[in-house]
């Protein structure tokens, strides 16, 4: 009950990007005073979550319909027993690249975090080199986690976080050179 919890305060007022597979979902989460408001492209979605006292388990309650979710660390979400690869990305964030895609292509680059979490794992260290896909490091959210890729080529030249710590959207992770 107090993951719940904690799951409902790191992710209302935000709205994210789901990809699975080819689909592509905006998921907005407000809070209300009678609980959270949960649109699915902008559709009006009843849910419940339900946690089964494992961690990367829960059951999910979509308009009275149950399902059974399993989360693993490579960004597999096992659906009622099917796979689905999914990404999951800050919609700020995603509209700020669309907006301005060669903000990528500058001498120095900073990697946010996409959505509050908790840093789980550093691949890098300063002065690695970097190649475009690489990861980085990985940020722990909604019992997800979420590998942060460099978006080009580059040297990391400076890590902002350490691993176990918590962040909120919008904090600077990675320097990039």
């Amino acid at each position: 009950m107090e993951a719940c919890r904690e799951t409902r305060q790191v992710l209302t007022n935000m709205a994210y990007i789901v990809k699975a597979g080819d689909k592509e979902y905006v998921i907005e989460i407000k809070k209300q005073a009678d609980g959270l408001k949960i649109q699915v492209n902008g559709k009006g979605v009843d849910i419940e979550i339900h946690n089964t006292g494992m961690a990367s388990d829960m059951v999910l309650l979509v308009n009275n319909r149950p399902f059974s979710l399993s989360f693993r660390p490579d960004q597999i979400v096992m659906v009622d027993g099917e796979e689905y690869a999914v990404e999951v990305v800050d919609e700020a964030v995603q509209r700020l690249i669309k907006a301005n895609p060669e903000a990528v292509h500058k001498k120095e680059l900073t990697i946010s975090a996409p959505m509050p979490g908790l840093v789980v794992d550093i691949g890098v260290k300063e002065g690695d080199v970097v190649k475009q896909e690489q990861g980085l490091l990985t940020v722990e959210a909604m019992k997800m986690q979420n590998e942060m890729k460099s978006p080009r080529d580059g040297v990391v030249k400076k890590i902002l976080v350490q691993k176990g710590q918590t962040v909120n959207s919008k904090d600077a992770l990675i320097v990039i050179d």
